[in-house]
Formats: C-alpha cells, sequence, structure tokens
C-alpha cells in the first residue's frame, strides 16, 4: 500500500472517529441527556447543549407533575399552573430550535425514525 493511500485512509477514519461539534449536535446530545463532546468548545455547541438540557429537564419536571397529579397528591390546581408554566418555556425553547433549523419532534419520535425500539 503507498504511503499516500494510507495517510488518506487514516485522515478519513479520523474524521469518522471526531464528534460533529455542530450546533444540533450539541441541541441533540442535550436533550438526550448525553455529556457533551469535550472536543466542542465552540460557544454555538455549547449554547445549544445547554437549550437540550433545559428542554430534557423540563419535560422530567412535567412528567413529575403528570405523575403527582394522577395520584392526586398536592394541589391539583397548583400543579397544573405549574404544568402551564413548564408547556411555556417547552414551547419558547421549541421555538429558538425552530429558527435554528433544529429538530424538535419529541424523542420517542426520534427513536421510532431511528430505527429504536
Amino acid at each position: 500500500m503507498s504511503i499516500f493511500l494510507s495517510v488518506v485512509l487514516l485522515a478519513a477514519s479520523a474524521a469518522t472517529d471526531a464528534p460533529s461539534c455542530a450546533d444540533v449536535e450539541g441541541w441533540n446530545a442535550g436533550r438526550r441527556g448525553k455529556t457533551a463532546a469535550e472536543a466542542c468548545t465552540a460557544e454555538g455547541y455549547g449554547e445549544a447543549f445547554r437549550l437540550g438540557e433545559a428542554l430534557a429537564d423540563l419535560n422530567t419536571r412535567r412528567a413529575a407533575l403528570d405523575a403527582r397529579i394522577a395520584e392526586g397528591g398536592g394541589d391539583v390546581g397548583a400543579l397544573r399552573r405549574q404544568q402551564r408554566q413548564i408547556d411555556v418555556d417547552i414551547e419558547a425553547i421549541h421555538g429558538i430550535a425552530t429558527l435554528r433549523g433544529w429538530p424538535v419532534q419529541t424523542l420517542s419520535e426520534n427513536a421510532r425514525k431511528e430505527g429504536a425500539p
């Protein structure tokens, strides 16, 4: 094998092993609860990751409120008000994501599209 071909193959394999540092990758990692890629230090990636994390946190909090309401615990009116505020915050994050061209479908919809069980 020639030196040139070896260098090209090595460069190609290194490129596929390196994480993608596109903003949308930060968004997806954050909303899926993954850790941010250490190699990705761009401000856009970091902001996208933090927005994804915030969305994941809001979805978790909303699900917890659903469970509390279903079991009849606490002041249901207050819990529903908290849900409405969370819904507003979720929609605001979805709005930012839409403007930036990032996917906003739910993770279960993503999993179906990606072929995950």
